[in-house]
């Protein structure tokens, strides 16, 4: 099962990257959140609730940068049913023209096969901790 939940992260995260998002909603539960709150400085809405309210979300993030994507740095269980995961994120914003160069970390949580709670993290560590798996 942990191996099973740690694939369907992975390959939910490389279809994102490029943009797709179809991978990542026949992963999800309908009643998935996305949790923004571990993300230093965000202001907008913390948490997002139900596949299509993510969506959403998702896709205005991707569309509110030029050249947008990620590679998967790391993907790795850790305890209760969660999976730990960091990418590097690279893109220019379409508003402003500023680029952006960051790491991002999450804490997805899986149940019977489905993504059904994604919590995102700016510092490494702080996604670990909230994982189990704080070094």
């Amino acid at each position: 099962m942990m191996e099973e939940n740690v694939a369907i992260v992975r390959q939910a995260l490389l279809a994102s990257s490029r943009g797709d998002f179809t991978d990542f909603e026949a992963m999800s539960d309908p009643a998935i959140e996305w949790d923004m709150s571990g993300v230093t400085g965000w202001v907008e809405q913390e948490v997002y609730r139900g596949l299509q309210e993510v969506l959403d979300f998702l896709e205005a993030w991707r569309h509110s940068w030029e050249g947008w994507h990620f590679e998967v740095e790391e993907v790795r269980d850790a305890s209760g049913g969660q999976v730990f995961g960091g990418i590097h994120e690279r893109a220019k914003s379409a508003a402003t023209g500023v680029s952006v160069d960051q790491r991002r970390y999450f804490v997805n949580i899986v149940r019977d096969g489905r993504i059904v709670r994604v919590r995102m993290f700016s510092e490494r560590q702080d996604a670990l901790k909230a994982a189990g798996l704080a070094e």
